[in-house]
């Protein structure tokens, strides 16, 4: 198994996800169903770390979807998942950055 490691970048951008869905919603309900996903899908990569889809143009990166809205970006590196980013699909796709 793999160990699970966040960027600091990816951990904003997660935690701000979090908060938006709080907001917009007026609810933490959706924000603690993503949490429940995202854990899910730590696990499923940390088991399975070349199951997520390759990122076409940068070498090295996949990508697993959450809920359908959401994608979580990493990297391996030796025994070890780096998530890069976390990203909303609400937001504009050139403002991605990994």
């Amino acid at each position: 198994m793999f160990e699970i490691e966040w960027t600091e970048k990816a951990e904003r951008l997660y935690l701000e996800a979090l908060e938006f869905w709080i907001n917009h919603n007026k609810s933490a309900t959706y924000s603690k169903k993503i949490v429940k996903q995202v854990s899910e899908k730590e696990n499923y990569i940390a088991n399975n770390p070349y199951a997520g889809q390759e990122v076409f143009d940068i070498p090295g990166v996949r990508y697993v979807v959450v809920l359908r809205k959401f994608l979580i970006f990493y990297r391996i590196k030796n025994k070890t998942i780096q998530i890069l980013s976390f990203w909303d699909g609400h937001k504009n796709p050139q403002d991605l950055e990994l």
